[in-house]
């Protein structure tokens, strides 16, 4: 029987959904049927009035755009929820939870449909005490009904979840928390109830993680709140295979003139809350949170996505993958560039394992003022490999943390195909806003994993390439060629700590 192995797709995009200079920003991602995804963001938006819409950007495997469709309640600001806010339906759809901006400064609590093929079905209004609530997460029962997490915007405001019927009808909601400000970020379904995930704030004391098992009347089962004695943030959680609940979520750490993070993973006992393990990873740096987690394969190894901050840059996007013991296999970062996004700042809000093996993640890049102007921020989508690379071979390279997404110009064979032996120019150019962070290298990987040579690019230094605004350098002759027997190959440029730019080059 002959099988056809499933392409696997890398590629990283922005996309401006609705024009330049709106601000916009992606939270979640679900896999669309028969392919593709669909990405839930939020937008500025002009028409009749300036407010902001959820939409939902339809795309193709490889990245493609195929459509954008938006809510329909017009004038009014309605917000998806701001990390992993949506759920997969039976039918093939996505249920979205979030909230509206209406009149009087009231807030209420929404539920959003759209179907497989990006298209809006329906919407659902909550405001069961007639207070403000805000809706975060959505997910779909197993009696088709929905819940719907969150909280309540007043002051000492509480988290909540309410229940629904296949319509979309309230049966139940209920409110949970203390004498503070408390929040309900995430829901997952465990046997007939829920978890919960959050953050909670005791009386005089600092936020600490807040994770609850609810029956399927919303009664508390058990409820897990810790920290140390610095604010630690919400709890974005998942239901594993096994029953259990693990979290994504950072763990603070003193230093002299603030506070620094870790990203932090923990697994909790389905029965009574209790840690079975937990881990911190990477070093500890400002503005430093993982907002989802999911896992690989039932069972198995789990990947979340979050943010870090990296030297002089902000809030880099990260991905983590674990076993499922919560030991770390690896963590790569991820920085923005093109002509408009020069920064190399972003975030990812949500990250989802697709068929080909490899992992989708949504989020953000910002800009940085240029010339006196400022170019705000648009959703950002990146497709990895099984080992976090945009281009395969990526982890091989030692040193190697960091990748710059979307530079993939930068590096360039000539001629490809080339025969072996046959001397082969390799052109680099990069533009203005990434400076080298030390010596340049070309890696060779070949397609079966193996590093088979290494061209170190010593000194080329950053000050001779400015170039009509571009910098480059003469391109590089290999005169005996790449030196490797025929075959398909990835070329990898990269300076002390990041992977730059990617190329594929075939020998004959």
């Amino acid at each position: 029987m002959l099988v056809h192995a499933k392409a696997q797709y890398v590629f990283d995009r922005r996309y401006d959904s609705f024009g330049l200079g709106y601000t916009q920003m992606a939270w979640s991602v679900e896999q669309r049927s028969p392919g593709g995804y669909l990405v839930v963001h939020l937008s500025g938006y002009d028409e009749p009035t300036p407010h902001f819409v959820t939409a939902l950007l339809c795309i193709q495997e490889d990245g493609a755009l195929d459509s954008i469709e938006t809510t329909l309640i017009s004038g009014l600001n309605t917000y998806p929820g701001w990390s992993n806010s949506s759920g997969s339906c039976r039918d093939g759809g996505v249920v979205i939870g979030g909230g509206v901006n209406e009149t009087d400064d009231i807030q209420s609590a929404y539920l959003f449909r759209f179907d497989s093929s990006g298209g809006f079905i329906e919407q659902h209004r909550y405001l069961p005490y007639g207070s403000s609530w805000i809706g975060r997460q959505a997910k779909q029962t197993l009696d088709g009904g929905y819940v719907l997490c969150g909280d309540v915007n007043v002051t000492n405001g509480n988290g909540f979840l309410l229940r629904t019927d296949s319509a979309g009808e309230l049966i139940w909601a209920q409110e949970y928390g203390g004498a503070s400000t408390d929040y309900m970020v995430s829901v997952d379904l465990v046997g007939s109830g829920f978890y919960l995930g959050g953050m909670y704030k005791p009386p005089g004391a600092n936020y600490q993680r807040w994770v609850t098992r609810v029956d399927s009347f919303g009664e508390i089962v058990w409820e897990r709140i810790w920290g140390n004695s610095y604010d630690d943030t919400n709890a974005h959680i998942v239901t594993s295979a096994d029953g259990h609940v693990v979290l994504g979520s950072h763990w603070p750490t003193p230093i002299v003139s603030g506070q620094t993070k870790n990203l932090y993973l923990a697994k909790l006992d389905s029965a009574n809350g209790q840690t079975i393990w937990e881990g911190r990873y990477g070093s500890p740096t400002g503005n430093t949170n993982l907002f989802a987690v999911k896992e690989v394969t039932p069972f198995g190894d789990l990947i979340a996505t979050g943010q870090a901050t990296l030297g002089p840059l902000q809030e880099n996007g990260v991905l983590l993958r674990t076993a499922a013991n919560g030991d770390s296999l690896w963590m790569r970062y991820y920085q923005y560039g093109d002509s408009l996004i020069t920064g190399g700042a972003g975030q990812l809000r949500d990250v989802l394992p697709t068929p080909d093996g490899g992992f989708i993640a949504v989020g953000a890049a910002y800009g940085v003022s240029q010339n006196g102007q400022s170019y705000g921020q648009d959703v950002w989508v990146i497709k990895v490999d099984s080992m976090g690379c945009l281009e395969p071979g990526c982890h091989l390279i030692t040193g190697m943390e960091t990748q710059i997404t979307n530079l993939q110009g930068a590096l360039t064979v000539s001629p490809n195909p080339v025969r072996s032996g046959e001397a082969v120019q390799v052109s680099i150019s990069l533009p203005p806003s990434i400076t080298p962070q030390g010596p340049l290298r070309l890696t060779v990987v070949s397609s079966d994993g193996r590093v088979v040579r290494e061209f170190p690019l010593n000194g080329i230094s950053p000050s001779p390439w400015e170039r009509a605004g571009v910098r480059g350098i003469s391109p590089l002759t290999l005169g005996e060629g790449l030196g490797v027997s025929p075959g398909l190959y990835h070329l990898h440029l990269s300076d002390a700590t990041r992977w730059i730019a990617g190329a594929k080059v075939v020998v004959e």
